[in-house]
């Protein structure tokens, strides 16, 4: 079932840091002699540096540096890396050089760099060493001559390369072999698309969309905290894009997946439950012995409480008693006194008169023999008695004043004793109508029991509709600006004005102003509607005696069918995408308080690269991207670009995206179009491991630009290559 398949629980764990997480090779020697290049892939979120003849970096850490000051020691201190986020101090100053891709902070590349070559073990007062250096497709020529000024000037090495990263890799995975390609580089604050031709970037048709990794992880954070807006935790940048990372994936189709998350079985699916740290209430568990004893006290207390009770009733009964007596005692001596001071004693009882006296006697001893009757728990049935009517039929003429009004009190009672004869008889006859259609109902049912199931459905599903009817009017009329709300209230306001206007309005007469002052939409506001109005419980409790045929007869009619369970808000698309479908919500429960549910965003997320509107960035998507690129070249390069399109890039690790790409291009492609999508081997450290290969092969030494040129040509000289930028001329 539904919640077997989601019983998938995941956390969201603080990375931890350990300081220091390098320390300075001692191979330095090795290196030394050789001369052997460094090469740096200095990207915004990390950096990864290592010598060129290693297979993999010898370093990576994240690209930020941070100034604090340490209060055990008493002394400022740098720390760059992931020592700069070992120490709360210094991850909460810690701040990287980048702004968006572009390095701007020249300081702290400087400590970056000073980094760099102390873990390499450089231990000479200059670098000695070539160095290759990746960037960003087009970066502005004020900080690449900033960065050579650094290098040349800062540590007098011998000559420096420069080269794209997303080229770098795709040269490591055997790119600069093919005649023709597209690289399609999704990293952290951008995603380039880069055509190649002969394995070199063609960057004058090279595109870029502003999205990447900390975009979504930003957007990630966004939409969790709509969600969630009262999440007794705050979710960090950090743990956003841990969701990104561990949750989010590339749907095949969008649109399809939104419609598959209607479903509870699909959407259970897709459903992940986070679940954040908590501290459980401690919660007092008593022993047997005192729940025993608490219950005796529970019961000791009813228990007088009975008693209390059986002992008011008696005591009333016993007053009532002796009223009885009393009473009973001044009725006998009304023939034993003389009757003007048996009135006497009458009036001073209370009495009006001797049938104000008779009506006391009769009422208490109705009360008495009722409280007898209930202690001895014997069940009466009380019936009324017909009207004294002696006077009714005989003529007024014949009549004094006194009996003139008993008559027309005698007439009152007996029409009310007729109204309820005539109620209870044609109840009765409403009953025995009942009685008989129930009897037809069954008998067509066991007649024809589809048939007669199809009908019941019918009639129920009529009631729906006049219910929904029902709701969308009042919606409409709850609406201010809604035509049925203003023809409302513009009636009401004109009935209650003191000078009503008729409805129409002849030629000459002031314009219709109607709503232009707040005091005509008050009246509106202070009309008190009822909730529901006659009807709508009589269709309540005619669909209620549908759907109990409906549940009792009908095994497809389930009890979460019925119309008061889908009209739940806890049924509803956004009470599920919150709360999900399991467990169940239990708003008292202080783990389901704690948990988020990711269901949505997983696909909703990586989603921008193809739709850019979905957040308001006003730029094509990733396939119109490609496609606009592809529609730039001839029909032949046409074909081999799209044989080769590669992917590379820490955000090009989602799953489904190639083949998403691949689908995408495949429909709107001719039929008989090569397709082809591969991934880097490793889009993380091949741009590094291209650089490296770059490096070592000595053709291309002619690309570096050496300290003698810095100084004859300036800052601004660079060698152009196929996988670097180019300058403008």
């Amino acid at each position: 079932m539904v919640e077997a398949s989601i019983t998938r629980y995941y956390t969201l764990e603080d990375k931890e840091y350990y300081a220091p997480s390098y320390y300075p090779r001692n191979d330095y020697q090795n290196h030394k002699s050789a001369k052997t290049p460094i090469v740096i892939d200095n990207g915004s979120s990390h950096c990864r540096a290592g010598w060129s003849s290693e297979y993999e970096p010898a370093l990576i850490f994240d690209n930020v540096v941070s100034k604090y000051r340490d209060r055990r020691l008493n002394q400022s201190v740098l720390a760059v890396g992931m020592d700069a986020l070992a120490d709360p101090a210094a991850k909460s100053n810690a701040r990287s050089p980048f702004d968006n891709n572009i390095v701007c902070d020249f300081e702290k590349m400087e400590y970056i760099l000073d980094y760099i070559f102390v873990v390499l073990g450089i231990n000479t007062p200059t670098v000695n060493h070539p160095i290759v250096l990746t960037e960003h497709p087009c970066v502005p020529q004020y900080s690449r001559t900033r960065m050579t000024e650094l290098l040349f000037e800062g540590y007098q090495v011998p000559s420096v390369a420069y080269g794209i990263d997303s080229l770098f890799s795709y040269h490591a995975n055997g790119g600069s072999q093919d005649d023709g390609g597209i690289v399609i580089a999704s990293s952290n604050s951008t995603t380039h698309i880069i055509p190649t031709l002969s394995g070199k970037g063609v960057l004058s048709k090279t595109k870029r969309i502003a999205y990447g990794g900390t975009q979504s992880s930003e957007y990630m954070l966004k939409l969790m905290q709509l969600k969630y807006p009262t999440f007794p935790t705050k979710m960090t940048n950090t743990q956003a894009a841990e969701l990104v990372h561990q949750h989010a994936f590339v749907s095949p189709d969008y649109q399809a997946t939104l419609k598959k998350l209607e479903t509870k079985e699909c959407f259970a699916e897709m459903d992940r439950i986070i679940q954040f740290p908590y501290t459980a209430p401690v919660v007092e568990e008593k022993s047997e012995e005192e729940l025993e004893r608490q219950a005796a006290k529970r019961e000791e207390n009813s228990r007088r409480l009975r008693e209390a009770a059986a002992k008011s009733r008696l005591d009333k009964l016993v007053a009532r008693e002796q009223q009885m007596e009393a009473f009973t005692n001044l009725k006998n001596a009304k023939g034993t006194i003389k009757k003007v001071e048996w009135m006497a004693q009458l009036k001073e009882a209370g009495f009006k008169d001797e049938a104000d006296l008779d009506d006391t006697l009769k009422q208490l001893d109705k009360a008495i023999q009722r409280a007898r009757n209930k202690e001895l728990g014997i069940e009466e049935i009380e019936e009324k008695e017909a009207p004294i009517t002696t006077l009714v039929d005989i003529p007024d003429e014949q009549l004094d004043e006194m009996e003139k009004k008993e008559k027309r009190k005698q007439k009152l009672m007996k029409a009310n004793y007729d109204a309820r004869q005539r109620a209870k008889k044609a109840k009765e006859e409403a009953r025995l109508r009942d009685e008989e259609a129930a009897r037809i109902e069954e008998q067509k049912r066991r007649d024809n029991p589809a048939e007669w199931i199809a009908e019941i459905k019918q009639k129920r599903q009529n009631v729906v509709e006049r219910l929904k009817q029902r709701k969308r009017l009042a919606s409409e009329l709850a609406d201010r600006r809604s035509r049925a709300s203003q023809l409302r209230m513009k009636s009401i306001a004109n009935l209650a004005s003191d000078d009503p206007k008729s409805k129409r309005r002849r030629k000459g007469n002031d314009e219709d102003t109607f709503g232009q002052d707040d005091d005509d939409w008050a009246i509106y506001r202070e009309i008190s509607r009822e909730d529901e109005s006659d009807e709508e419980e009589e269709d309540m409790s005619e669909l209620n005696q549908y759907e109990s045929l409906l549940l009792q007869y009908d095994p497809a009619f389930l009890p979460e069918h019925s119309y008061e369970n889908m009209s739940s808000p806890t049924n509803t698309l956004l009470h599920l995408l919150s709360r999900g479908v399991y467990p169940p919500y239990d708003p008292t429960d202080m783990e389901q308080s704690y948990q988020l549910h990711v269901n949505i965003e997983r696909s909703r997320v990586p989603e921008v690269l193809f739709q850019p509107s979905i957040i308001g960035l006003d730029q094509a998507g990733l396939v119109e991207t490609v496609n606009d690129i592809v529609k730039t070249f001839d029909g032949s390069q046409r074909e081999n670009l799209m044989k080769n399109i590669f992917l590379t890039g820490g955000f090009s690790q989602l799953p489904g995206l190639s083949e998403r790409i691949y689908s995408s291009l495949k429909s709107i492609y001719p039929v008989n179009t090569k397709i082809k999508v591969k991934r880097a081997r490793d889009p993380v450290l091949d741009a590094w491991k291209g650089a490296a290969m770059f490096a070592q092969d000595e053709t291309k030494t002619q690309y570096f630009v050496s300290k003698h040129e810095y100084e004859e040509y300036g800052s601004d000289y660079i060698k152009e290559h196929g996988l670097g930028n180019i300058t403008q001329k």
